[in-house]
């Protein structure tokens, strides 16, 4: 436990000052292959990893780098320690014996191209699945069905599925356990997503991965992890969200409301708003998260009634013109005098909060305004008339 509070606190920081600153001819030996759902275009030679057949690899990355597009990388049962993360840049169809048995562990994989399918492993201990939009390739139309992702959370992926950036993705069948799907990436002062995307049939932590796009007037209660794009009216309610790697995602929604959940342990963050406006958080929980919450190009959002209890308890990238009110602060310390608050170019109204004990005087909110030059400058917000008491929180 506390190795991984320290990787999210270095998780937290590490996003802070990110914002700021020769031919082998294949096996042809006889296996009965698995009827995937992937598209005919997997019809070239066969690749064969592990097993006792003549020629076959040892390496999956070695099998990987002597294939060519329309080709298949068959790994047999095992666990393959890797010493680096696989790179795919090719199209390729790479598929495990057994998604129970056949093991990638410690590290991971990057999709660079598109019209990959990935199928039945064990990815764990790693960085998980990355689709790679920094590699300035085109990354779209990949099949990543029927995995297991366990514990993936590291600085190369976000979670057991990372993309940015790519679209007609297809994500199911998988089950993720200490880890999730993430559907956005940092790039300096941009978040990266794209949709639409086909995401159906994952679990997170034995519950449903409820993913939505372009979706309005829907009530979940019941997920492992919730991810909604494009959406409008939606209510996320009465979950407990726990070990993943953002609770709830909500990305380009309006008039979404979360309320009354309890976030914990969620390795990046609790609650994820990027380009949202007139949403609302209220009565919810969050403790022992990367962050706590996270608002970014997101404005007129209400926050209300909370109880933050992470040190890292909200950050604002540009989001201006939100409301903080009678919210609980349990810390009041993080890089000092930030009071568990981090603030670039926004500007937003606090009432009423609870800071960690009494207060007398308001209550100043530091942040950093960029300017033209490239330099920060610093910012105030003030909340005018904190709470003497801890505010009554909803209880479900």
């Amino acid at each position: 436990m506390e190795h991984n509070n320290l990787i999210k606190k270095g998780v937290v920081v590490a996003v802070i000052f990110l914002f700021v600153s020769v031919s082998v001819i294949p096996s042809t030996g006889n296996i009965v292959e698995k009827k995937l759902t992937v598209p005919t275009f997997y019809n070239g030679n066969i690749f064969y990893v592990g097993g006792s057949g003549p020629g076959n690899y040892t390496r999956i990355q070695d099998a990987i780098d002597n294939a060519s597009d329309g080709d298949t990388v068959f790994v047999y049962i095992g666990r393959y320690n890797l010493d680096e993360r696989l790179k795919i840049n090719k199209s390729i169809r790479l598929t495990g014996e057994d998604k129970d048995n056949t093991i990638i562990n410690d590290s991971g994989i990057s999709i660079v191209v598109s019209e990959v399918c990935v199928s039945d492993f064990t990815i764990q201990n790693g960085s998980g699945i990355t689709i790679d939009s920094y590699s300035r390739e085109v990354t779209n139309n990949n099949t990543i069905t029927g995995n297991i992702f366990k514990s993936n959370e590291s600085f190369y992926g976000f979670g057991g599925i990372t993309l940015s950036d790519s679209v007609y993705n297809t994500f199911s069948n998988n089950s993720f356990f200490n880890c999730g799907l993430n559907m956005i990436s940092f790039n300096y002062f941009a978040i990266l997503t794209a949709y639409p995307n086909f995401v159906y049939n994952n679990t997170v932590n034995g519950k449903p991965l409820v993913y939505f796009e372009n979706t309005s007037d829907e009530v979940i209660d019941d997920a492992g992890q919730v991810i909604l794009m494009g959406c409008n009216n939606i209510t996320v309610e009465n979950l407990e969200l726990s070990n993943t790697i953002i609770g709830v995602q909500i990305l380009n929604s309006l008039n979404c409301y979360i309320l009354d959940n309890v976030f914990s342990n969620n390795f990046l963050g609790g609650i994820l708003l990027a380009n949202s406006n007139n949403n609302t958080i209220s009565g919810n929980t969050l403790s022992d998260n990367g962050l706590d919450a996270l608002l970014f190009s997101s404005r007129y959002n209400t926050i209300s009634e909370n109880s933050f209890e992470t040190q890292a308890n909200i950050m604002f990238i540009k989001s201006s013109c939100n409301n903080i009110s009678f919210n609980n602060f349990k810390y009041s310390h993080f890089l000092r005098r930030f009071k568990g608050i981090f603030s670039v170019d926004s500007n937003n109204k606090w009432n009423g909060n609870f800071w960690n004990r009494p207060r007398l005087l308001p209550v100043l909110i530091w942040g950093f305004k960029p300017t033209l030059l490239q330099r920060l400058i610093p910012t105030l917000d003030v909340d005018w008339r904190p709470a003497l008491k801890s505010n009554d929180i909803r209880v479900r």
